[in-house]
């Protein structure tokens, strides 16, 4: 075989860009309901979270409860809608790394109306958590994506 076809085989495999777990991502998410009350109260479920949730926004309040949980699985441009209690979500896999990803995530209240649209990059195996108020609680959804 000539050296041109080396050297271009070459070209193509050092600029080859791997996929990284096919452009998928495996993802639990949490829904959580906060509010204020005599009597400080973190589900148990919700230990992982505890440390974030005592910083601001979310020491606005002092009782968590675990509303639904769950788990989707995310490919790449393609949206998911977990089942909350309260609203309506979509979970969308822009692109990712070995390491990193990049999310967005929508979260519309309970009559319909769009809280957050947030596009997010973050660590595989790190919570986000996005939240609203609802009167004077907060309605949180929490996102870990591997």
């Amino acid at each position: 075989m000539s050296g041109r076809f080396w050297l271009a085989l070459a070209v193509v495999c050092a600029s080859a860009v791997p996929a990284f777990a096919d452009d998928k991502a495996e993802c639990d998410y949490l829904e959580i309901s906060a509010s204020t009350s005599k009597d400080a109260a973190i589900d148990a479920d919700l230990k992982p979270l505890e440390k974030k949730l005592k910083k601001p926004p979310f020491s606005s309040w002092n009782t968590f409860h675990k509303l639904a949980t769950g788990h989707v699985a995310l490919g790449k441009l393609k949206a998911e809608a977990p089942k909350l209690e309260q609203g309506h979500a979509s979970f969308l896999l822009r692109d990712r790394t070995d390491k990193r990803l990049e999310l967005t995530i929508t979260l519309d209240d309970a009559a319909g109306k769009r809280v957050i649209d947030n596009k997010q990059s973050a660590n595989a195996g790190e919570w986000l958590l996005f939240v609203h108020n609802v009167g004077d609680n907060g309605h949180i959804v929490a996102l870990m994506c591997r």
